[in-house]
């Protein structure tokens, strides 16, 4: 055996000594937080990253197991499944989506006019151009989805950043959601973009879900957990 690290580790986790659940655990920790290492690696353009931008990939990893926010769409959650058009979905979204909202802590979320926007994408530039053939059916489903996981989700990850000179601190309310259908249910990663602006305000930039996890992975890999005082 080398007194390589990786190797020492390969040697432990094939060794037995671990129980195969407890092996299974410590692999897939280990792996999501190898998998942010990597998106670290790529997005800050950095080969070798500092110790603590790899130990902090861990800890992140471990709240992404630990405090994971969960639900079904069922009900009310999954009352806009089937064909959901635009002019339905921008209905829906006046009269049951915007307002204000309060977080798990108390905290007040503005969710207004220009939150409509998420349900736009520009295939090519990625941006919430407002266009019909930008609307994405898909969002306009997961409507519902963005006051549930806003007021019940303990998975918040916190992004702060310089762009263009001025700060900026985004925070990220995130489920992982079970879709009831044959031949089993799918697993969908939902992610609810709120943005901190003048006088501390907080409001809603976007909503959005994906199939992938190491997609999930990659989007909050430059985060970390959100701690209440």
């Amino acid at each position: 055996m080398t007194n390589k690290p990786q190797d020492k580790l390969a040697t432990l986790m094939g060794s037995g000594l671990l129980s195969s659940k407890n092996a299974e655990r410590v692999a897939r920790v280990f792996y999501d937080a190898a998998k942010i290492v990597y998106e670290r690696q790529k997005r800050l353009n950095k080969p070798q990253l500092k110790m603590k931008e790899v130990s902090s990939a861990l800890v992140l990893a471990e709240s992404l197991h630990s405090q994971a926010f969960n639900f079904e769409a069922v009900g009310v959650l999954a009352e806009n499944f089937g064909t959901f058009n635009e002019a339905s979905a921008l209905e829906y979204y006046e009269k049951k989506v915007m307002g204000s909202v309060q977080d798990k802590y108390g905290r007040s979320i503005v969710l207004d006019e220009d939150g409509m926007k998420s349900l736009y994408k520009d295939p090519i530039s990625g941006k919430h151009d407002v266009s019909p053939e930008n609307y994405e059916e898909s969002r306009g489903k997961r409507l519902p989805w963005i006051r549930h996981t806003i007021q019940n989700s303990g998975a918040i990850y916190l992004s702060e950043e310089t762009v263009a000179g001025a700060f900026r601190r985004t925070y990220l309310y995130t489920a992982i959601v079970s879709i009831p259908i044959q031949p089993k249910p799918q697993v969908s990663y939902y992610v609810v973009v709120v943005r901190e602006g003048k006088n501390s305000t907080l409001r809603l930039v976007t909503a959005y879900s994906m199939l992938k996890r190491n997609r999930f992975l990659a989007i909050l890999s430059l985060t970390r957990p959100y701690l209440h005082v």
